[in-house]
C-alpha cells in the first residue's frame, strides 16, 4: 500500500490527496517523463523529456486528471527539460537542442498548445521561471560540457533573460554570463581546462517577491548567484561553505529524583528505588514528554563475601517502573510499578536459584549464596530474577533478561509471569524435578556464564527475541576470572517463541587493556535495542566514572550491528571453545562474528559521571536514551552482621539515577553496514543545491535550498570516488575508517576537494534543506540529519532506498534521501516548505514562518514499497506550491511531479487546528 505518515502531534497544515496523472510514457519505454510540472487554473502543463513533447491535461476534477493534448516539440530539439505558466497564462517550455552543447530554444504556447513564438537561449536550458508580472522569463543555462580535453566543447553557464512582449515575433534575449565575474573563495571552479564562466553551471532560479532580484543556484560550483533582472547583471556570487558531518554528539542528563521508598531493613534502614538495570522508550505524552519503563534488578544488596552475598530486603519484588520526562521542565516523573508476579499471583523474588551441594563458584548452574544482614543463608527461589534488560512487544508484553540461569522472563501486561526461558540441563544439574526453574529450551553451554554475569540485555525484533550474554562464558569451565577479563567474546542468543529454535553469534568487545591499575576493565554489555528496519545497538562499559577517573580512563561505547554475514555458532560449540578464540582464530574454524560500527562515544558525549550504563533506549534515528544503575545507594557498605544494620563507607558516595538524552547527528555513511546509523563522521558536505525558493517573513527576505549534491562525470574527468580507494590521501589518523566499507570505505567523495584540501573528504549535498538570508547570504537554519531520521522513522525497511527498486540501505553511500526539490507557500497565513526527496521519494513539509526555528510539520510519501513495485509515485523532481487563486479547487494545492514514474500527484494543503 501507499505510505502516508503523518507528524507525530498537532500539525498545522494537512495534505490530502487528491490525484495523480500518468503520462503513460515509462509504461511504454518511451524514457523519461512527468519530470517537470506547471499547473494554472484547471490546466497542467507535464514536460516528457525523451519524448520531446508537452502533456496539457484537463484538472477541472483534480480526482480524474484527463489528456486534452500532447504537443510534439522534437522539431525544436532535442529534449524537453522545464515548463513554467505565467500570470499571464502564457506557456514556456525549455528545449535543449539535440546537440547539448548547442544553443537551446524556449517554445512559448497558448494554453491550448498553440506554439507562438520561440527564443534562442544558452547551451542545455534546465529551469525556467516568469516574473511575478509575467513581463519576463528567466532560463537557467546549464552549458554542462560534452567531455573534458581536446575536441571537447564546453560552453559557458548563462541565465536568459526574455521580455514577454506580446506583438514582437522575435522576443528580445538578454543574456546574463559569468565572464569576469569576481569568484569570492569556497567557489568550486575545477572543470579541467575551463573558465570560471565555462565552469559555472547555473540550476535552478527563484526570483524575489518584488521581482527585482533573481537568485541562481550553481549546484556544482556550491555557490549562490545573485542577478538583478533589470539590468541583467551578476550582483554577487555567494559560496556556500560547507558542512561538518562530525559535530560532537550531546548527552542531556536528567536526574531521577523524589524516587518512592521500597521498605525497610529488619533493622528499621528505609531504602528508596533504584537499581535500574533496563530501558524501553514507549513514546510521547499527548503533552510531549518522553515516556519509558525500566525495572528494578534483583533488589538492594552488598558486596559478597567469598560466595555469601547479603541482601538487605530478601523480601523485595523486583519490578517494572514507568518514567515520564519533561525535557522543557527537566522533571523525571515515576509514574507507575508494575509488580512482577508469579503465574500464581504470588510475588516474584529477587533470589538466587540454585544451591548446588559442593559446587564453587566456577561450576556451571551454581549461584550465589543468599544471606540476610545477620548473615543467615536464606532460601533459595527457582523462579527468583536479576533482571538486567526489558523490551514491551506489540502486545504490550514483557520480555525481561535475567543474570542468574541466564534466563529469557516472558511476562503479560500486568506483570504476571508467563513463561520462564533457561539452559538445557539446569534441573539435572541442580538435582531438581524437570521445569523447576523454567522450561529448558536455551543452549545448554550458557550455563557456562560467570556467576551474576548471564544475561544483561534483551531485544525483540521481527517477532524474535535476542538475549546478550554480559561477559564471555567461562568456557572450560575451570577458566579463572583473571583470565576471563581479559577475553572479549560475548554470545548474542536468538530465540523465536513459535518455533522454540535457537541460534547463536559472537559479538567481540573492545576490551582495551587497563590504562593504570585503577582502570576497571570494560569487559561487560550494558545494555542493547533493536533498531527499526534491522539491526541493533549495544552499550560496552566499565565500571569507572568522573571525576573518580580520569575521562580518558572511562569507556562507555554505544555500537551498532546487523546478523548479516555473521555465523550461528550452534553446530559449532561442540568442537571448539569459540568464547576464548581471538578473530584470528574464529575466522580459522570458519566463524565470522557480528560486524560492528561505533554509534556513538557516550563519556567523550558527556555521560561520564555515573559507573554503570545499563539502561538503552532507541527514540528515534539520531536519538537514543540512557540511564545507569545506582546500585539502590548501597554499592559500597559496611555490614554489621551483629546488628544486622550497615553504614556507607567513607570514600562512597552513591551515585544519583541519571537519565540520558542522547542526541548524535551526521549522516549514514555506508550501504554495506545494513544498519540505520547515523552518526557522526570526519567528512565535510557541498550543500550543492537543486532547487531554491525565496520567501519573506517580516522586512527580510530568504532563500530555501535544497541541497542535493551533484558530480561531474564526462570523459576526461570522473569526479566521483569511493574513499577507500583515496584513503593515502587524508591524515593516517582516519585511514582506518576511510579503509572500512561498514564505516567510510565506500563513501562516495570527490577526487577534486575544494581549494586542494585534504584534512578530511568532501561529499556531494548536505542531506538537508536550508534557510538563508538572501540580503546577507548567511544560513539562518539547517535541517541537520532530521530528513534521514524522519525517513528511518517512517519507512525503517526502506531506508534510503533508491527510487527505481524497493531496497535498504542502498544510497547510504552516496546523497541518502537526496532532497531536490522545494517550493515555498502561504497557507493560513503561515509559510510552509516542502521538500522533495528524489530517491526515498515523497515530501517533507516544514512551517518556516519564523526562519530561524522552522517545525516539522508531515512527510507523505504515496511509493508503494510492497514487492518490487516502486509506484504510484516515485522520484519526485520538481515540486509546485499551487496559490488558492490559482488552484482549479479554490483551495491551495501542492503539484508534485515524478520522474521514475511519470506521474504528476496532486494534494489539497488545508489548514488544521493545532
Amino acid at each position: 500500500m501507499p505510505l502516508l505518515v503523518a507528524a507525530a502531534g498537532a500539525q498545522a497544515l494537512s495534505l490530502e490527496p487528491l490525484g495523480r496523472y500518468d503520462t503513460g510514457l515509462i509504461q511504454a519505454g518511451q524514457g523519461t517523463a512527468g519530470e517537470t510540472a506547471a499547473l494554472r487554473g484547471d490546466r497542467l502543463y507535464v514536460t516528457n523529456a525523451d519524448d520531446v513533447s508537452l502533456d496539457i491535461v484537463d484538472v477541472s476534477n483534480p480526482a480524474q486528471p484527463y489528456l486534452l493534448r500532447r504537443v510534439p516539440l522534437a522539431a525544436y530539439g532535442g529534449s524537453v527539460t522545464s515548463v513554467a505558466v505565467s500570470s499571464k497564462n502564457l506557456i514556456a517550455v525549455a528545449v535543449a537542442a539535440v546537440t547539448k552543447t548547442d544553443p537551446g530554444s524556449v517554445v512559448f504556447l497558448t494554453p491550448a498548445g498553440q506554439v507562438i513564438r520561440t527564443a534562442t537561449v544558452g547551451a542545455l536550458p534546465d529551469m525556467v521561471t516568469f516574473t511575478p508580472d509575467g513581463k519576463r522569463l528567466l532560463v537557467a543555462n546549464e552549458g554542462e560540457p560534452d567531455c573534458y580535453g581536446a575536441g571537447c566543447t564546453d560552453p559557458e553557464g548563462t541565465v536568459s533573460i526574455i521580455r514577454v512582449v506580446p506583438m514582437l515575433p522575435q522576443l528580445p534575449v538578454q543574456t546574463v554570463d559569468f565572464g569576469g565575474v569576481a569568484m569570492p573563495d569556497g567557489v568550486r571552479i575545477f572543470g579541467p581546462g575551463a573558465t570560471p564562466a565555462q565552469d559555472v553551471e547555473p540550476e535552478y532560479i527563484t526570483i524575489d517577491p518584488t521581482g527585482a532580484r533573481a537568485f541562481v543556484t550553481l549546484q556544482e560550483n556550491n555557490a549562490i548567484a545573485e542577478i538583478d533582472i533589470r539590468t541583467a547583471r551578476v550582483t554577487g556570487i555567494r559560496a556556500l561553505g560547507f558542512k561538518d558531518f562530525d559535530p560532537a554528539p550531546v548527552v542531556e542528563s536528567f536526574e531521577v529524583t523524589g524516587l518512592p521508598g521500597i521498605g525497610a531493613t529488619a533493622a528499621g534502614q528505609a531504602l528508596s528505588l533504584g537499581g535500574f538495570s533496563g530501558l524501553f522508550y514507549e513514546g510521547k505524552t499527548d503533552d510531549g514528554k518522553l515516556k519509558f519503563v525500566t525495572h528494578t534488578d534483583r533488589g538492594p544488596n552488598g558486596e559478597p563475601t567469598g560466595s555469601l552475598r547479603p541482601f538487605l530486603l530478601p523480601d523485595f519484588s523486583p519490578r517494572i517502573v514507568r518514567l515520564e520526562l519533561d525535557r522543557t521542565t527537566g522533571q523525571v516523573e515515576v509514574t507507575g510499578q508494575v509488580a512482577l508476579r508469579l503465574p500464581d499471583g504470588s510475588a516474584l523474588t529477587g533470589l538466587p536459584n540454585t544451591a548446588i551441594a559442593g559446587a564453587t563458584a566456577s561450576t556451571p548452574y551454581n549461584d550465589e549464596v543468599p544471606v540476610d544482614l545477620h548473615g543467615n543463608v536464606l532460601s533459595t527461589d527457582p523462579l527468583g530474577a536479576d533482571l538486567e534488560g526489558v523490551v514491551v512487544d506489540a502486545n504490550g508484553h514483557f520480555w525481561m533478561a535475567d543474570e542468574y540461569r541466564p534466563a529469557i522472563y516472558h511476562f503479560d501486561r500486568e506483570g504476571l509471569l508467563i513463561e520462564r526461558l533457561v539452559p538445557i540441563g539446569t534441573a539435572a544439574a541442580a538435582g531438581a524435578p524437570a521445569d523447576t526453574f523454567g522450561t529448558e529450551v536455551l543452549p545448554a553451554v550458557l550455563a557456562q556464564r560467570r556467576q551474576n554475569r548471564g544475561f544483561e540485555a534483551i531485544a525483540v525484533q521481527d517477532g524474535k527475541v535476542y538475549a546478550f550474554v554480559q561477559s564471555p562464558l567461562r568456557n572450560p569451565a575451570t577458566l579463572a576470572n583473571g583470565a576471563l577479563n581479559a577475553m572479549r567474546n560475548i554470545r548474542v542468543v536468538e530465540f523465536d517463541p513459535a518455533t522454540q529454535a535457537t541460534r547463536q553469534f559472537m559479538y567481540v568487545m573492545d576490551n582495551p587493556a587497563p590504562l593504570n591499575a585503577d582502570d576497571s576493565i570494560a569487559d561487560k554489555i550494558g545494555d542493547a535495542v533493536a533498531m527499526p528496519g534491522g539491526g541493533f545497538l549495544v552499550v560496552e562499559r566499565d565500571d569507572d566514572a568522573v571525576p573518580a577517573d580520569p575521562a580518558a580512563q572511562i569507556t562507555k561505547k554505544v555500537y551498532a550491528f546487523s546478523l548479516t554475514g555473521a555465523t550461528d555458532i550452534t553446530d559449532k560449540d561442540v568442537l571448539y571453545d569459540l568464547d576464548q578464540m581471538s578473530t584470528s582464530e574464529l575466522a580459522a574454524v570458519g566463524v565470522t562474528p557480528l560486524a560492528k560500527v561505533l554509534h556513538v562515544d557516550l563519556a567523550s558525549a558527556g555521560y561520564d559521571t555515573v559507573q554503570k550504563v545499563e539502561g538503552l533506549a532507541y527514540i528515534d534515528a539520531n536519538t537514543l536514551a540512557v540511564i545507569n544503575d545506582n546500585d539502590f545507594g548501597v554499592a559500597g557498605i559496611s555490614i554489621d552482621t551483629a546488628t544486622g544494620t550497615f553504614v556507607l563507607l567513607p570514600d562512597y558516595q552513591p551515585e544519583p539515577t541519571l537519565l540520558g538524552i542522547v542526541s548524535t547527528s551526521g549522516l549514514d555513511a555506508s550501504d554495506r553496514d545494513n544498519l540505520v546509523n547515523i552518526r557522526n563522521w570526519p567528512v565535510y558536505g557541498m550543500y550543492q543545491p537543486d532547487a531554491v525558493a525565496s520567501f519573506t517573513a517580516g522586512d527580510r527576505t530568504y532563500l530555501i535550498t535544497a541541497n542535493e549534491g551533484d558530480a561531474r562525470d564526462y570523459d576526461g574527468f570522473a569526479e566521483e570516488v569511493r574513499a577507500r580507494s583515496v584513503r593515502s590521501s587524508y591524515p593516517a589518523a582516519i585511514q582506518p575508517v576511510l579503509n572500512d566499507n561498514l564505516q567510510l570505505g565506500r563513501l562516495t567523495v570527490t577526487r577534486a576537494p575544494p581549494g586542494g584540501d585534504y584534512s578530511r573528504p568532501y561529499v556531494f549535498g548536505t542531506r538537508s534543506f536550508s534557510i538563508w538570508d538572501a540580503a546577507s547570504g548567511d544560513q539562518v537554519w539547517d535541517s541537520g540529519a532530521e530528513l534521514e531520521a524522519r525517513t528511518a522513522a517512517a519507512v525503517p525497511r526502506n531506508f534510503n532506498s533508491n527510487n527505481d527498486e524497493n531496497t535498504f540501505d542502498d544510497r547510504s553511500d552516496n546523497k541518502g534521501p537526496e532532497p531536490e526539490g522545494v517550493a515555498v507557500g502561504t497557507v493560513a497565513g503561515r509559510s510552509y516548505a516542502f521538500v522533495g526527496l528524489e530517491r526515498i521519494g515523497g515530501v517533507m513539509v516544514y512551517d518556516v514562518t519564523d526562519p530561524a526555528a522552522p517545525d516539522f510539520v508531515d512527510y507523505v510519501n504515496p511509493r508503494s514499497f510492497d514487492g518490487e513495485a516502486v509506484g504510484p509515485d516515485s522520484g519526485p523532481e520538481v515540486v509546485r506550491f499551487i496559490e488558492a487563486k490559482d488552484s482549479p479547487t479554490g483551495t491551495p494545492m501542492l503539484v508534485v511531479a515524478n520522474e521514475i514514474t511519470g506521474t504528476v500527484s496532486l494534494w489539497r494543503l488545508t489548514p488544521s487546528a493545532p
